[in-house]
């Protein structure tokens, strides 16, 4: 079986031990067992991750885990860390608008593509340096927008949040097997709503998506005092 790194693990059989071959889980390196659970939490999702099912997976006892990596936490870390490395590096020039616009569709792309490595790289307490890239780049093009420090700072809380919430969103209807495309229809209570409700339950999530950061990024130039 082939990972998402190009790297092939062997689900069903153990190595053994022969003449001069080093025990079980001697061989692995860190590298093995991040990718390895990588690629477990990209096909079963995180809830799948353990310490022993991993051992399996990699052919080795979970004991042997340990020798590279304290606990489970660690390990989705280095995962989050792979995650992120996925992404495409944004430009470095060009219109800040379209820099920013650049950075957030690269991590919507990832969470369509792979939604359960999105849910751990987006949610980890502390961002993975291989994320700095994108979080550098952010900070750069909203410079550019003339935005002070703590404005830039604000600007890019506010970002991350709507492109998190949003593909979070979108995972969660999909994965109910809803059609985004084709909003089921809801009552309206005050007819003066009608024509605002309509058109948004037209909207597919593509449109949705670029709307809200349309709104966003011309509201940053109002928050430059912040």
């Amino acid at each position: 079986m082939k990972d998402l790194q190009g790297v092939t693990l062997n689900r069903t059989r153990k190595p053994r031990r022969g003449p001069g071959r080093p025990a079980a889980g001697e061989s692995l390196t860190p590298q093995d067992v991040a990718r390895g659970a990588l690629n477990l939490i990209a096909a079963e999702g995180e809830q799948a991750l353990t310490m022993r099912r991993l051992g399996e997976v990699l052919g080795v006892k979970a004991m042997a885990l340990y020798n590279h990596y304290p606990d489970k936490e660690a390990i989705l870390d280095a995962v989050a860390g792979l995650a992120l490395a996925r992404l495409p590096m944004p430009p470095a020039k060009g219109p800040w608008k379209s820099r920013i616009k650049s950075v957030c569709r690269g991590i919507r792309r990832m969470a369509m593509e792979h939604p359960n490595l999105f849910r751990v790289a987006m949610t980890r307490p502390t961002p993975p340096s291989t994320g700095m890239p994108q979080i550098e780049s952010a900070f750069s093009a909203l410079a550019d927008a003339g935005l002070a420090p703590a404005a830039q700072a604000v600007a890019y809380h506010t970002l991350r949040l709507y492109v998190r919430a949003y593909c979070l969103w979108e995972i969660d209807e999909l994965n109910r097997g809803g059609d985004l495309a084709e909003p089921a229809r809801v009552p309206v209570l005050d007819p003066h709503h009608t024509a605002a409700v309509n058109h948004h339950l037209k909207s597919n999530p593509d449109r949705l998506f670029e709307a809200g950061l349309d709104l966003i990024l011309r509201g940053l130039r109002a928050g430059e005092k912040v």
